[in-house]
């Protein structure tokens, strides 16, 4: 088994790990705001833990044999040119660059559907988390590794925050779809252009809060 698949596993092994320890909690609030435990929720979060796990095991761990890699090299690697893949025209480039892109896809979808952010916001934490990656990389986990055991790749950058992008754009369609930890409750609208404009700015009204206070709900003295 390769580094990266050995990673993988790690990360999937995490995940469940995580989820674990968060599976009694989550029930709890579950039943708090629901009544009563949703398996399809549940599983969203399984999901979610998995994905971050690996996410981590896959950008900041070492790929590499540690001491075989620092041997040859001292301090960070650092990569600026943000289209050598493109002028690498090499098969297993463009694959690499679209998996840097893939890998991110699911961090949009969960910034902007599940968490609701704004696309901005969502787009603009993908960039954060990535530049931390790669800094991480950079620096050898800030110094716990002697040397930069990952080299950190300008083009990662680029094509993570495509990829968060791109799961923005795709998190409204999961809602759509009802799909578990996507669902937005809220009245349909008429304006077939709010859908476009919810795609950029969050804030969508809690249908309970709307129908607590919404004109034909209140009561005035005397009714």
């Amino acid at each position: 088994m390769s580094e990266l698949a050995s990673l993988g596993v790690v990360g999937v092994v995490g995940g469940l790990g995580v989820f674990a320890v968060i599976l009694l909690p989550a029930c709890w609030l579950q039943r708090r705001r629901f009544g009563r435990v949703q398996p399809q929720r549940l599983l969203g979060i399984a999901v979610i833990c998995v994905y971050t796990m690996t996410l981590a095991g896959l950008t900041i761990a070492p790929a590499y044999d540690v001491a075989l890699t620092c041997r040859s090299r001292t301090g960070g690697v650092l990569r600026l040119d943000p289209f050598h893949t493109l002028t690498a025209r090499t098969g297993f480039a463009l694959v690499q660059a679209a998996l840097n892109t893939a890998l991110f896809v699911p961090l949009g979808l969960i910034l902007r559907g599940v968490l609701r952010l704004d696309a901005t916001a969502s787009v603009a934490t993908g960039m954060l988390l990535s530049a931390l990656i790669e800094l991480t990389q950079y620096t050898g986990a800030f110094g716990i590794y002697p040397c930069g055991v990952r080299i950190a790749d300008i083009e990662d950058l680029l094509a993570n925050t495509l990829g968060a992008l791109v799961g923005v754009l795709l998190a409204p369609l999961l809602t759509r779809w009802s799909v578990p930890l996507f669902v937005h409750e809220h009245a349909e609208s008429a304006d077939p252009w709010e859908h476009w404009r919810e795609l950029w700015h969050g804030g969508e009204e809690d249908p309970e809060v709307t129908e607590r206070t919404s004109p034909g709900r209140r009561r005035g003295p005397g009714r």
